[in-house]
This record gives structure tokens, C-alpha cells and sequence, in this order.
């Protein structure tokens, strides 16, 4: 299996994600402070460089002071690198699923969709935190032993061969089923509103919950909708999945979607289709930091966050220019 040296890669890095952004944000480079001694595209490498080795800003920058002063002679100072970085958080947002598109391979008929927990700050005592807007981010259960957490959620939608290609984030109580709405609704139409809790059927006496906040960013829901979503039982509904059919003619399958006869054979089939979200989710959370984001403020969380999306796209994109297996993240390169 091929490993590039640390140099090789951020050449690579780079080229790629210099490409990308002179060919879809050309002559319109993001002016954040009163110098604009880098590029945007440097301060993207550098962004992308650090979701792999899982540093903080000062770290890499004195790193890249130190080893990499040919590739940048102009480097900022920690603050203004940050101000930089932050200001490409949509323009990441939008790479993740327009890099998806760029990996060859077939074209599936379906995706999988999940949610994923991102705790942004240990839980104590108490229901108030000061980090973020309710909006933003609040207290919610989530993962796979469904503890509770402070942070947001991040949905996902995945290719069976492991790209990413959409995410949305809502506040961590916010219900899978919100998120999924949104996601399919831009995916059918952008310019179409999505269901509001007043559209939903009554709920014998039961009060009917809608999101907990803000549902964004549009950026990263990318267009592609096969039609057919693999999910887990977070999504199920019968008034959803005869709205999803419906409206946007997608079918939206969880484990209790099969019945009769073939229920026993499908539903493995099912759980084994829906495996690489989790190899996903794992390879975020441990090769790329998910579960370290360190934000304090809106435009930090979402760049963070699409830096480490798109991060994982372009491992696999290089993964496959190089011949090496889908998620071998950590080996791309000899620190």
C-alpha cells in the first residue's frame, strides 16, 4: 500500500483544493482584515491539512513556520488565520458534496442517512449553556447508547461506497425526521419550503414538536437524490414516509419499512447495506477529530466541521488516485 511523505500529500492537498476553488468561487477570494497576504486556497490547505493531524491552530502554524516556510511565505498570525478560516465556512459547507461528485465510480440507487452526535462541551449540572444560541445547539440524547450530550447533530447522507454527499446540522434535540425533511426538500426543489410543525396531522392530544432551532447550513445538502434512503428506526412514520413519497417521491426505508414473509431476510440485508455510515461515522470521530471540535462561535463550528467532511472526501478521492484501500485515512502520509 503506497504511504506519501507529508510534503507529497500537502502538494496533492493543495492542488486539489486550489483547483476547486479558483473553478467554482473564481475572482472572489473572502477579504478579512486589512491584508490579503494568502489566499484563500492556502488558508483551505492548511484548514484541511490540520482536520489529519487533529492539531490546534498554533501547533500547525508554528509547524508550517517551521518546515513548510517555501510552500507559504506569507504566513498569518494564529488570529488572523482564524478570522480566514472561519470566513470559508460555507464555501466548505459547499465542497463536501461537489468533491463527492467529483470521484468517479457508478452512480447508486440509494444513499444511507444517518445522524451523528457532536458534543461540543461536557454536560453538568443544569439545562443552560452559554456557548451557543438555543438555536444553534442544545441539550440532546444521541449515539448508540443514546446518552445525553450538549451540542448539535449532524446528518448525513452517504454513498454505499462511503462519500459523503450532503450533511446537515440542527441542535441536538432536534428529531432525525427534521433533518431528513430538510434534506430531502432542497434535494427535490431549493426553492421549496419545507413541511412546518403546523402541516403535520393532529396527534390525539399529544402536543407535535417541531425543530428545536436552526436546520443549515444549504450549502452542504448537495443536489443528488437517488430516490431510496436506508435509515435507522430514528426515522420512522407513516406520515412521513407517505409525505416523503409523495412530495418528493423518495422512499425513506428503516427496519419496520418490512413485513410478511421476506421481513426476515430483508432486514439483515438492511442493517448490512447501512454498515458503511458506520465505518463513516467511526472514521470521523477517531482518524479526523469530529469528536474534538473546539468552536466558539457559529462561523467556527460549521468551518470545523465541513473542513473535517471535506477532509474525508478528498482521503477517499486520494485513496483511489493512489490505488490504496477506501478508508485508510491515517496512512495517507508519513508525518
Amino acid at each position: 500500500m503506497n504511504t506519501l511523505d507529508l510534503d507529497t500529500f500537502l502538494v496533492a492537498l493543495y492542488t486539489i483544493a486550489d483547483d476547486l476553488y479558483k473553478t467554482h468561487f473564481p475572482n472572489k477570494q473572502i477579504q478579512v482584515g486589512p491584508k490579503l497576504i494568502m489566499n484563500d486556497s492556502e488558508i483551505m490547505t492548511l484548514g484541511l491539512c490540520a482536520q489529519w493531524l487533529k492539531w490546534p491552530e498554533r501547533k500547525l502554524l508554528m509547524y508550517v513556520e517551521k518546515h513548510w516556510g517555501a510552500y507559504f511565505p506569507h504566513l498569518l498570525s494564529q488570529s488572523e488565520y482564524n478570522r480566514r478560516f472561519n470566513a470559508l465556512a460555507e464555501r466548505l459547507s459547499y465542497l463536501v458534496p461537489l468533491i463527492r461528485s467529483q470521484i468517479t465510480g457508478y452512480c447508486p440507487s440509494y444513499e444511507i442517512m444517518d445522524c451523528v452526535p457532536v458534543p461540543l462541551m461536557k454536560r453538568c449540572r443544569g439545562e443552560k449553556a452559554k456557548l451557543f444560541k438555543r438555536e444553534i445547539a442544545n441539550i440532546g440524547k444521541g449515539g448508540s447508547d443514546r446518552e445525553w450530550y450538549y451540542g448539535v447533530k449532524l446528518a448525513l447522507a452517504v454513498r454505499p461506497k462511503g462519500t459523503i454527499s450532503g450533511f446537515i446540522l440542527s441542535p441536538a434535540k432536534t428529531a432525525e425526521r427534521w433533518s431528513a425533511e430538510y434534506m430531502l426538500c432542497h434535494r427535490n426543489n431549493p426553492l421549496r419550503i419545507p413541511t412546518r410543525v403546523d402541516d403535520l396531522p393532529p396527534s390525539h392530544g399529544k402536543k407535535r414538536v417541531g425543530p428545536d432551532g436552526l436546520l443549515w447550513p444549504k450549502e452542504g445538502i448537495g443536489h443528488s437524490n437517488p430516490g431510496l434512503y436506508l435509515t435507522d428506526r430514528g426515522y420512522t412514520g407513516q406520515w412521513w414516509d407517505a409525505h416523503w413519497d409523495t412530495e418528493y417521491k423518495t422512499r425513506v426505508l428503516t427496519p419496520e419499512s418490512y413485513s410478511g414473509m421476506e421481513a426476515e431476510k430483508l432486514r439483515p440485508l438492511h442493517s448490512s447495506s447501512r454498515q458503511v455510515i458506520e465505518d463513516v461515522n467511526e472514521h470521523l470521530s477517531d482518524d479526523l477529530g469530529l469528536n474534538r471540535i473546539g468552536a466558539r462561535t457559529d462561523k467556527g463550528l460549521l468551518a470545523r466541521i465541513a473542513a473535517k467532511l471535506v477532509a474525508f472526501n478528498i482521503g477517499i478521492w486520494l485513496n483511489q488516485i493512489f490505488d490504496r484501500p477506501t478508508f485508510a485515512l491515517t496512512t495517507l502520509f508519513n508525518l
